[in-house]
């Protein structure tokens, strides 16, 4: 009986799962719709619950889990009364699998369906020149050079975050939401994943957990990377998911805040995404730009690529294979090249000032 009774409920879950699907890719307005209606109920709801513990509930969650199936099938093996209690826990798994659907469609799916946020307040609309991207860059490297002596540094000259990064990220996060009413309201604090070893293995910066609303980053990686990536991470609790639309949110969350922290990780970023995309266009320009970075920043940018090259292998390639197949899959046909493609948003913001 009980297993039926799982079953049911199983059922009735992914259906009303299903049914978001449906109705975000085949119901013209819904997603917006949704979005402006419920996205504030997950994260007031999820989002304040799980917000209340320091450490990533969804990392020890999944830990949990490895651990408790592990657990159960060595059980099964073993005791003589397995039958009797196999099907209750094939009812549980069921049960819970129908859950983690329908959160995941309630918290990530339906956004690729609503109106992006580009679209939405007129950024990217038309092309740009390479001059404009230069001026671009060049006004990046400024801005690098102007924050670079103003951070805390370490002995070795690597810089470090000031305390409370995480909340006043957020806070930053929530005054950006002023001007961009997609992006208002509440937000949680950014989490470290404690296990960030395997976060550097799979060469992710940071991770959306849309089963507990939470935004986590690697806490390992190079620090300027840290507010641009708690940024990046936020922007997707506020349901945007496209993965250039996250970046520039990102940028425009560090280069509008008023710590030196963020707005130095902000300017570094952006130099960076649109410093390579004008080395591919004009090398003369970008290494008369480049040179002109302060020996503070070179440093950092040094450390970042030694950070991560410890990292490249066989199990790196793999982890961004398959992020770039998920994305495509999500209809971001660049799939792992989306994040590049802040650029065109950053030179448009810019041109619009």
């Amino acid at each position: 009986m009980s297993f039926r009774r799982d079953l049911v409920i199983a059922v009735q879950t992914a259906a009303a799962a299903l049914a978001l699907r449906l109705g975000a890719q085949f119901a013209p307005g819904f997603a917006d719709s949704y979005a402006g209606q419920m996205n504030a109920f997950w994260v007031g709801t999820l989002g304040r619950l799980f917000s209340i513990f320091p450490f990533s509930v969804c990392e020890f969650g999944l830990y949990v889990l490895v651990i408790v199936l592990a657990v159960s099938l060595v059980g099964f093996m073993v005791s003589r009364e397995a039958r009797k209690h196999f099907q209750e826990f094939i009812g549980a798994c069921l049960v819970l699998a129908s859950v983690l659907f329908l959160l995941y469609e309630a918290n990530i799916d339906i956004y690729f369906s609503r109106t992006p946020f580009a679209t939405a307040y007129g950024y990217g609309t038309g092309s740009y020149t390479t001059d404009e991207l230069a001026d671009t860059a060049e006004m990046l490297a400024s801005e690098v050079n102007r924050w670079a002596p103003l951070v805390s540094r370490d002995k070795e000259g690597g810089m470090v975050c000031g305390e409370n990064i995480d909340v006043r990220t957020a806070a930053a996060m929530e005054e950006l939401g002023e001007t961009y009413p997609m992006l208002s309201g509440w937000y949680p604090k950014a989490k470290p994943i404690r296990w960030s070893y395997l976060m550097s293995m799979t060469d992710l910066a940071g991770i959306y957990f849309a089963f507990t609303v939470e935004a986590n980053y690697n806490r390992d990686m190079t620090e300027y990377n840290f507010p641009f990536t708690m940024s990046h991470e936020l922007s997707h609790v506020k349901g945007v998911l496209r993965e250039n639309e996250a970046n520039f949110i990102a940028y425009l969350n560090c280069m509008n805040a008023k710590d030196a922290d963020i707005r130095y990780s902000g300017a570094l970023l952006g130099w960076i995404y649109c410093g390579n995309e004008l080395y591919k266009r004009d090398t003369e320009r970008w290494r008369e730009i480049a040179l002109t970075l302060c020996e503070e920043a070179n440093y950092d940018l040094t450390e970042n690529t030694a950070f991560w090259d410890r990292y490249r292998g066989k199990v790196a390639d793999a982890a961004q294979n398959f992020n770039d197949s998920y994305l495509k899959a999500q209809g971001q046909a660049d799939g792992k090249e989306s994040y590049n493609r802040v650029v065109d948003l950053i030179v448009s913001y810019e041109k619009s000032k």
